[in-house]
């Protein structure tokens, strides 16, 4: 059991075996290993000396999500995703190092100058026998209004993403289809497989649970609370093979299960908090 720490990253040991590591770059998870096994997809492709995001893992999207919007002008002005996982973060504390679990809290440096907006963000990573808890913690620090979007993006490894079965979408929620150019469509409370390449936003999920049969006796629950929406994505050898820091058939090895809140902007009030929280389990 225990927390390590070195000038990269941190690590997390729980008395059952379970492990998992935390690049202080981006506050990105990049492993998790449990039952002997690694429960994260990392490409062996990606950048981690910094010069670019981690491609797997659990990258922090934060403040917006996907291309930046027309307006406001500092949004505008943002990259893909926001800098929160391009940003070097600080281990804050210790929270918690016992039989129950070990836990740790994260803090990001303060934002750009020139966004223009004052927040404190911070980021709780808890690691128990067959579990990992990340939640993320936004304070509006400002006099003023502060929005924003946030998003995880779970790289869950599973043997071949072609035998997969995703269930938990309720009947009738409503997603965008970015592979059909933001079509809206309804789901219709099926078995999601992943046959096509798939970058859907399921917004306002009611279940608040998804889960990932990985067609092999094993397979995850994602839950999420704060968070209202998730993005599920797997881009098949169509688009993957053409992402310069994807590994061959990397595409193959992970489906991404992304609990955000991203279909709108959230607004905090000048003093108020925002606290979302995401809880994967293994099967």
């Amino acid at each position: 059991m225990g927390v390590t720490q070195n000038e990269k990253s941190v690590t997390l040991n729980h008395e059952s075996g379970s492990s998992v590591e935390i690049q202080l770059y981006g506050a990105t998870v990049v492993s998790w290993k449990q039952g002997g096994k690694e429960r994260m997809f990392v490409s062996s492709k990606s950048a981690l000396d910094g010069s670019k995001p981690i491609r797997g893992g659990i990258p922090v999207v934060f403040p917006i999500f996907g291309p930046p919007p027309s307006s406001p002008p500092e949004y505008a002005a943002l990259k893909q995703h926001g800098f929160a996982r391009q940003q070097n973060w600080t281990l804050e504390s210790t929270v918690m190092d016992r039989p129950e679990g070990v836990s740790v809290r994260l803090r990001a440096p303060a934002p750009p100058s020139e966004f223009g907006h004052n927040y404190k963000l911070s980021y709780v990573v808890t690691l128990t026998a067959h579990q990992l808890s990340t939640d993320l913690h936004v304070v509006n620090e400002d006099n003023k209004e502060f929005i924003f979007q946030a998003l995880l993006h779970n790289y869950l490894a599973v043997p071949d993403v072609s035998k997969i079965k995703i269930t938990g979408l309720d009947k009738g929620v409503q997603y965008r289809d970015k592979i059909l150019d933001g079509k809206i469509d309804q789901w219709d409370g099926s078995t999601l497989v992943v046959d096509r390449p798939i970058d859907r936003v399921y917004q306002k999920v009611p279940s608040q649970e998804i889960k990932v049969d990985d067609g092999a006796g094993s397979g995850f629950a994602v839950r999420f609370k704060g968070f209202v929406d998730c993005t599920i994505w797997n881009p098949q050898e169509e688009t993957g093979s053409k992402i310069a820091d994807m590994e061959d058939k990397g595409w193959e090895r992970y489906v991404c299960i992304e609990p955000g809140y991203v279909k709108d902007f959230k607004s905090l009030a000048p003093g108020e908090e925002f606290l979302a929280q995401q809880v994967i389990t293994v099967l």
